[in-house]
């Protein structure tokens, strides 16, 4: 629930732009990335959590959920991964995330692909704070440094260092400024 309520948090208080209570409460709670947020929690609940009475409710509630979740946004994500908190996903549709392991504060975009390579060879591994652009593509057993931006439509398939932003296909490292604007929002980004 903690994790949940860091992900709201985090949308609510970085990504509203207009600062109202239709915004900041409904329109924000009811975004299709962020239900899919919802589903996704209780999955990890499901598989993770403590009192085995309440992971077999959630289990039973989870999956129809994800399954109806999942059919509106076109996203999916294993529950089975470990995800820190801050989790954003803005928009949605064409999401497919699975990772060895996510850190904190992560934001994704549509048409986002993370996971496997081409020869099916190790999952991605995502920093804290790290910005995954529209379309873009983290492929095989690499791993994302902190502070990182990953442009839209880039294809990572070599690890990346941290703080800088990379783009293009493949993708290399375009900045290496010590924060982008994407990542101002985020705790810890070494403001």
């Amino acid at each position: 629930m903690s994790l949940l309520s860091a992900d709201l948090e985090r949308k609510r208080t970085h990504y509203v732009r207009v600062d109202n209570f239709v915004n900041k409460y409904l329109k924000i709670t009811f975004q299709l990335g962020t239900l899919y947020v919802y589903s996704f929690r209780l999955g990890q609940y499901a598989y993770f959590g403590g009192n085995t009475a309440l992971r077999v409710l959630a289990h039973l509630l989870y999956l129809p959920v994800e399954l109806l979740i999942t059919t509106l946004t076109g996203i999916k994500i294993d529950p089975a991964i470990p995800v820190g908190s801050g989790l954003v996903i803005h928009n949605f549709s064409c999401i497919f995330i699975d990772a060895e392991k996510i850190g904190e504060n992560c934001t994704v975009n549509q048409c986002v692909s993370i996971g496997a390579g081409y020869q099916m060879q190790g999952k991605p591994t995502l920093g804290n704070n790290v910005f995954v652009g529209s379309g873009a593509k983290i492929l095989g057993d690499v791993e994302v440094g902190n502070n990182v931006v990953v442009a839209s439509n880039a294809l990572v398939l070599k690890s990346v260092p941290d703080n800088c932003t990379v783009a293009g296909v493949p993708a290399r490292v375009i900045s290496r400024n010590k924060t982008s604007e994407y990542l101002q929002f985020n705790k810890g980004d070494g403001k």
